[in-house]
């Protein structure tokens, strides 16, 4: 049988069933396409007599193709040749900032070192880990308003730190 042939018999039998399958995943209006994608993609696949179970094959394309839709930022609407793309933000942020945030975590993760071992663990569990405040109470036999307390301690004595010269 013809790598031709071979595609043909796939097309006729599944091309239904992987448009569903499409729609379902929400490419309402592109199905055809994803689908007409997915068997070209098989079509490239350098060993497409070794490939087991071609029907598998092509759902896996098509779902593939499917996600990387929802991925793919919009730019399709962008008229790329009359695009001026310095008008477009970056989503990273910029190296500055990013040093500069580096720099104020190193701050803070060494102005909770001054703090006391029980401060520094309750305002860690509940900033960080995001543990209740209730809960880290409990876990240590503190009344709730006690470990508020050190939270807000801790959260103070960070912020004024961070507000000091720096060497």
């Amino acid at each position: 049988m013809t790598i031709n042939h071979l595609l043909d018999k796939l097309f006729r039998r599944h091309r239904e069933e992987l448009l569903a399958f499409a729609e379902r995943k929400g490419n309402y209006d592109n199905a055809e396409d994803l689908v007409q994608d997915a068997f070209l993609r098989l079509l490239q696949h350098a060993d497409l007599p070794a490939v087991n179970n071609p029907r598998a094959y092509l759902f896996k394309i098509t779902s593939n193709l499917s996600a990387d839709q929802f991925r793919r930022p919009s730019l399709e609407l962008i008229d790329h040749e009359n695009a001026e793309y310095d008008n477009y933000a970056c989503p990273l942020p910029l190296p500055e900032t990013v040093a500069e945030s580096q720099q104020s975590y190193q701050f803070s993760l060494q102005a909770l070192q001054d703090l006391p071992e029980i401060v520094r663990t309750c305002f860690l569990l509940h900033r960080i880990d995001g543990i209740p405040q209730a809960d880290i109470a409990k876990a240590f036999n503190l009344p709730r308003r006690t470990v508020e307390r050190y939270c807000a301690k801790a959260l103070a004595h960070c912020c004024a730190r961070l507000d000091q010269p720096r060497e």
